[in-house]
């Protein structure tokens, strides 16, 4: 009777065990994803780490300043003179103090440094004030942070920024130009986020660069600066990136400089042209067509500008009057030399034009033509009855004695010619002035 009740408490006592623990008695099987590893140091760092974290909150009590280290590294920059735009490719560096990130080494196998994605933790608000694109809160890339044991987070991202840039284009091709940009907070004041330039670093490192193709980089500078609004009496601080660069322009000296000076060599070549060429008319057409040539290029190069109108158009467009003007005058020149002229040319003008004025503009070959000595040929005497001595003495006194009859024509050729050298001396006094002007 006692055995009976032994074995019946022992079966009790385990079918109450398969209730409870229905499992442990092989009636129930356990499902559900088993781990196929052991979790790590770092997978238990990061859960104590990111239990809890909430990454819109500055990670300091509120009446604590996070100092942020900031500084850039220029990889590449293109120029947009069409929309006053200047577009770096620069790697950024930031570094400051998270609080809830600290850790003791020795409790995680002496873990030195976590992985953290950007999106996990907070992240200052750093923004380019002056960018040029309506993206530019999010001009970060999604690149993960370096966070070591004292709490330390160092994010290197990637990044374009296109920034607006007021670019002087009055010595185009040989203009320089510097170019801002402008970091800082968007939403917290210096009292909550200060910054600071990494390293001290006064300089954009560029040892990574890639040289541009049609620009120098010239200099590069970093500045911190701290401006007080009307609307607050809280500082801001801000970062002030500036880089300044130079246009190469070797090639463009080939394309534009040297044809602006063989231009100047043609308009005035065309002056010493006989005064009764037609080629003048032609020269001077040619040189106009290529000017207006040189125009239609520069609008395809160079933005139409209010202000700052590029020094080397201003150029171009003064050769193209100065060459309508030497078309105007080539085409008087010719009236005149061409012309039939029944009346002779007026003393008044002709004195000077034969004197010293002529030398002097060296018309010497017209000065001669004009007084051209006319003497009586043989030919013409034969015209004429030889019927006593006398008549044959007075003959021969007409031939050998000089009889003075200038010609008309070539007076007024002489008065073309003139008008020829006084222009040319008057356009190489304006082609001075203007390259000493559009030179400066």
């Amino acid at each position: 009777m006692h055995r009976f009740s032994f074995v019946g408490f022992v079966f009790g006592v385990f079918a109450f065990l398969c209730l409870v623990y229905p499992v442990k008695c092989g009636f129930i099987t356990k499902v559900g994803p088993q781990p196929i590893w052991n979790a790590t140091f770092t997978d238990k760092l990061r859960q104590d780490l990111l239990l809890n974290y909430d990454k819109f909150a500055r990670p300091t009590q509120h009446f604590n300043t996070t100092l942020v280290r900031f500084g850039l590294s220029l990889r590449h920059f293109e120029v947009n003179e069409f929309k006053s735009q200047l577009t770096v490719y620069t790697w950024v560096r930031m570094m400051w103090i998270d609080e809830k990130l600290k850790w003791n080494p020795k409790d995680y196998g002496n873990l030195q440094l976590v992985h953290l994605a950007d999106h996990e933790i907070w992240q200052p608000d750093l923004f380019l004030y002056n960018s040029a694109v309506s993206s530019a809160v999010g001009h970060y890339a999604n690149t993960h942070f370096l966070v070591y044991p004292n709490g330390e987070v160092l994010w290197v991202p990637p990044c374009q920024f296109t920034v607006l840039c007021n670019l002087n284009l009055k010595y185009w091709p040989f203009d320089v130009q510097t170019c801002t940009l402008k970091f800082g907070s968007w939403t917290y004041s210096g009292d909550l986020i200060d910054l600071e330039l990494y390293g001290n670093s006064t300089e954009i490192e560029d040892d990574l660069m890639i040289d541009s193709t049609e620009w120098d980089l010239v200099s590069t500078s970093m500045e911190k600066n701290i401006i007080y609004y009307t609307c607050c009496e809280e500082p801001y601080p801000y970062i002030l990136g500036n880089i300044t660069i130079s246009r190469r322009s070797p090639s463009y000296k080939a394309v534009i400089v040297t044809p602006a000076f063989a231009i100047l060599i043609l308009i005035l070549s065309s002056f010493w042209l006989p005064p009764n060429a037609g080629e003048k008319l032609i020269l001077n057409g040619c040189v106009a067509l290529i000017i207006c040539m040189f125009l239609l290029y520069f609008t395809q190069k160079i933005p139409a500008m209010g202000s700052h109108i590029p020094l080397i158009v201003l150029f171009y467009s003064n050769c193209l009057y100065v060459s309508s003007c030497t078309i105007i005058g080539s085409i008087v020149v010719i009236w005149i030399s061409r012309t039939k002229h029944s009346s002779p040319l007026p003393w008044v003008i002709k004195k000077p034009l034969t004197g010293t004025l002529g030398k002097w503009l060296g018309l010497t070959i017209y000065i001669n033509q004009s007084t051209l000595i006319h003497r009586v040929t043989a030919e013409e005497m034969r015209d004429h009855h030889v019927t006593d001595l006398d008549d044959h003495n007075s003959v021969d006194d007409h031939i050998f004695k000089p009889s003075m009859k200038p010609s008309v024509q070539q007076d007024w050729v002489l008065l073309a010619a003139a008008v020829d050298r006084i222009s040319f001396c008057l356009y190489c006094l304006v082609s001075f002035i203007m390259a000493v002007v559009y030179s400066l």
